[in-house]
């Protein structure tokens, strides 16, 4: 029987160990008539993966950036390389996945069998919830102008009933996490757009699909990945809308203003409830979009670690959620005294709610409150002398005083509508069908005019 070639790319930074459990679950898995060779583009870590892989892994070949390109850069080097190599299919695959026994078979007899299929992806589980599917491809969800992935967050099924007698499943977008697809469509479209993080999967899912190419999943295919709940992070917001929009402006430009409208009340919340940063990453995201930038974020967060912010001999108040970090307080608890107060019940003792309430409008109980940035406990903001958000990678200092607040408001509504007009112009000149639409209701000289004067009245108030 003919020998199948696939060539898996692995792109890594720092993360020795997660690779070298991926190059374990590859060497575990049924190939049947399948020749699988391993190259991984090694983003310049400093933990030592290159020469620990070159050591352990001999018959693995390293490729070596030399400077950290991201997820986007890393696999369009190891796209370039291996595309002028002798394999039919490619594979990509994060470097934090793990893969079941028959991950890759289910693909590759995908691709011999549909002559329409170009790329193929796999049922993704999540790692830390495994009876959970994350995804199976995505689609465009229009209404948010978003992604809907298929079965997300839904119980684990049968491939068999998931396809439902169907040969593959058709989707618009599959995830890179684990994605094979057809050597020449490298050459006939390209490699990844310089999106560093993000997205790129997707542009590059919906650029193949222009060029008459089929996206499928098949659910037979199993590997299990972080969920994106557990890696949130601040600045991933920042990739997220910046690459979306790149995405919605080179092939679906009519999703754009939507895009923005959907943002806009959230980014007012975010600021409202002391979360001015979190906007304001938004809002740069937009900005470098309409300025065409690409690549690596810039730095817009000014974080502290645990031991810059915590007090001296003070009260401090963690929220329960972020718990799981309360070996670091241990830790720095030995070097800086201070106490952990500890709320009451708020369900229990709601009457202590009440009371705490009440005092802290003349003094506030707590020195120092830590609350999740992702999901607060806002009536925690009113115990405290100084307020931090933890992100994950650092602690944020946010803003307690309501005028402050107010005004960080006002100036998120400012900028967002003067690059919500900067849109619409972009809008205009990408796509002269959907202008009429656009000038119809959204640009009706009506709403312009009303725009352009909140604009003015801002911009006096902050003059």
């Amino acid at each position: 029987m003919k020998i199948t070639k696939v060539a898996a790319i692995i792109v890594t930074w720092n993360k020795r160990k997660d690779v070298c459990a991926v190059i374990k679950d590859i060497e575990s898995l049924d190939l049947q008539n399948i020749s699988l060779d391993i190259f991984v583009v090694d983003n310049a870590s400093q933990d030592g993966t290159q020469n620990y892989l070159e050591l352990h892994y001999p018959h693995i070949k390293v490729l070596q950036t030399g400077k950290n390109l991201g997820g986007s850069g890393g696999f369009s080097q190891g796209m370039n390389f291996v595309s002028n190599l002798d394999y039919q299919y490619i594979w990509l695959l994060d470097n934090d996945v793990r893969l079941a026994p028959y991950a890759l078979v289910p693909l590759v007899e995908t691709l011999n069998t549909y002559a329409e299929v170009g790329l193929v992806g796999s049922q993704i589980r999540k790692l830390d919830n495994p009876d959970i599917v994350q995804e199976i491809g995505s689609y465009i969800h229009e209404p948010k102008a978003h992604l809907q992935t298929y079965l997300g967050n839904s119980p684990v099924q049968s491939p068999a009933e998931i396809l439902n007698s169907k040969n593959y499943l058709t989707v618009d977008i599959c995830a890179a996490a684990s994605l094979l697809f057809r050597r020449e469509i490298i050459h006939q479209i390209g490699v990844f757009e310089n999106y560093f993080l993000h997205f790129d999967d997707v542009e590059w899912c919906l650029r193949a699909k222009q060029f008459g190419w089929v996206i499928a999943a098949h659910p037979a295919s199993i590997i299990w990945h972080c969920s994106p709940d557990f890696k949130q992070r601040p600045w991933i917001s920042y990739y997220d809308e910046r690459n979306l929009l790149y995405c919605w402006h080179k092939h679906r430009p009519d999703l754009l203003l939507r895009r923005l409208r959907i943002l806009f009340p959230k980014l007012v919340y975010y600021s409202l409830t002391g979360r001015h940063f979190w906007a304001l990453i938004h809002l740069q995201a937009m900005t470098d979009f309409l300025n065409l930038i690409q690549g690596e974020m810039p730095n817009l967060l000014s974080s502290f670690t645990l031991g810059e912010i915590l007090p001296h001999n003070g009260q401090v108040l963690i929220q329960d959620s972020i718990y799981q970090h309360i070996c670091d307080f241990l830790d720095v608890k030995q070097e800086q005294k201070f106490t952990l107060w500890y709320p009451p019940n708020k369900y229990n003792k709601l009457w202590a709610w009440v009371y705490l309430s009440f005092i802290s409008c003349f003094s506030k109980p707590v020195d120092l409150a830590i609350v999740s940035y992702w999901n607060p406990n806002f009536y925690y903001l009113f115990l405290s002398k100084q307020l931090y958000f933890f992100t994950g990678n650092g602690y944020v200092k946010s803003q307690i005083c309501f005028t402050q607040i107010i005004l960080d408001s006002l100036g998120v509504v400012y900028g967002f509508l003067k690059i919500y007009l900067r849109m619409t112009h972009l809008v205009k000149k990408s796509d002269k069908s959907f202008n009429k639409l656009v000038i119809s209701n959204l640009l009706h000289p009506f709403w312009v005019n009303k725009v352009k004067k909140l604009l003015l009245i801002i911009s006096t108030i902050y003059s």
